[in-house]
C-alpha cells in the first residue's frame, strides 16, 4: 500500500487525493467529449462540474458521518477533522446529482440529456477512485487463498486479501463500455443515466460480496464492511435501490413517445 506518495515542502500528498483528482479530470475530459451530443456547453458544464466536485465531497463526507453516527457522537471533534477521515460514494452522488439537477434547471438544460451525458463517465470515475483505495489500504477484500496470484497484503491487517477494490474497477470498465455500446439503440433522453445506475448498483452489489463481514472479523482486519440485515450491507441495500430505479427510469424512458432520437456517443479526438 503507498497511502502517501510523496512529500512536498513536508507535507504529506495522499494517493487517494491524488487519484480523486485524477479520476475527475478524466470524467470531465470524457464528458466534455460528450457534451456538444446533448446540446450542452462543454465550458459551462465544466465550471458547473467543478462546483459538482466540491459538493459531493462535503455531501460524501456528511453521509459517512450519518452512517456512522454513533462513533461520531462519542467523538464530536473528529467531525470536523480536517483530514476529512471517512466517505462514501453514495452521499457524494446524491448531493452531486442534486446540484446537478438543480445547475441544469438554471441554465436551461435538459437535466435527462445532462445526466445521460454525465452518467456513463462517472463510471469510469468510479474505477479510477477504487486504484486509490487499493493505494490508501481501505475497502479492501476479504481474506483470501495464500496461492491466489493477484493476491495483496493490507497492513495492519492479516493474511492476504483479495484486491476487490480492483474487481469493482474492471465491473466499472465492463459497464461502461456496454452502455455506450447500447447508447446506439437509446431512442430518448434519461436512458443512458438509468442504465449507469443499473450498472454502478449492480457493481457496487457484487463488489460488497467481497469485503463483507461481521463487525469482529472488521475489528481484526479481515473484512472491511459490515453485515447490516443478514447477510446484506448497507452499501448492498442502497445499491438494490439504485438498480430497481435506474430499470424503471431506463424503461419508463424507452417508452416515451415522440422524443427525438438521441445520437450515438463516440469518444473522440478534439
Amino acid at each position: 500500500m503507498f497511502p502517501i506518495l510523496f512529500k512536498v515542502f513536508g507535507f504529506p500528498v495522499h494517493s487517494y487525493g491524488v487519484m480523486i483528482v485524477i479520476a475527475f479530470l478524466v470524467s470531465v475530459w470524457i464528458i466534455r467529449k460528450r457534451a456538444p451530443k446533448y446540446n450542452i456547453d462543454k465550458q459551462r458544464l465544466t465550471d458547473g462540474l467543478i462546483v459538482t466536485l466540491i459538493v459531493g465531497i462535503l455531501g460524501a463526507r456528511i453521509a459517512y458521518i450519518l452512517q456512522e453516527l454513533p462513533f461520531y457522537t462519542s467523538h464530536p471533534r473528529e467531525i470536523f477533522s480536517p483530514q476529512m477521515a471517512g466517505i462514501t460514494s453514495f452521499g457524494a452522488m446524491v448531493t452531486g446529482l442534486l446540484y446537478l439537477f438543480f445547475w441544469a434547471r438554471r441554465k436551461k438544460v435538459n437535466p435527462l440529456a445532462l445526466f445521460d451525458c454525465i452518467g456513463p463517465p462517472f463510471l469510469i470515475g468510479n474505477a479510477i477512485g477504487r486504484v486509490g483505495c487499493l493505494l490508501n489500504g481501505c475497502c479492501y477484500g476479504g481474506v483470501c487463498e495464500p496461492t491466489l496470484p493477484w493476491k495483496i497484503h493490507v497492513a495492519d491487517a492479516p493474511g492476504w486479501h483479495h484486491p476487490a477494490q480492483i474487481y469493482e474497477s474492471l465491473m466499472n470498465l465492463v459497464a461502461f463500455a456496454i452502455i455506450i455500446q447500447l447508447e446506439r439503440r437509446n431512442t430518448g433522453h434519461g436512458q443512458s443515466i438509468g442504465l449507469a445506475f443499473v450498472g454502478y448498483g449492480l457493481c457496487r452489489f457484487i463488489y460488497e460480496f467481497w469485503r463483507a463481514g461481521t463487525q469482529d472479523q472488521v475489528n481484526k482486519g479481515t473484512a472491511s464492511s459490515t453485515y447490516w440485515i443478514g447477510w446484506m450491507t448497507q452499501a448492498q441495500a442502497v445499491a438494490l435501490v439504485m438498480i430497481v430505479g435506474g430499470a424503471m427510469v431506463y424503461v419508463a424512458c424507452r417508452r416515451r413517445v415522440g422524443v427525438a432520437p438521441a445520437a450515438a456517443v463516440t469518444i473522440a479526438a478534439e
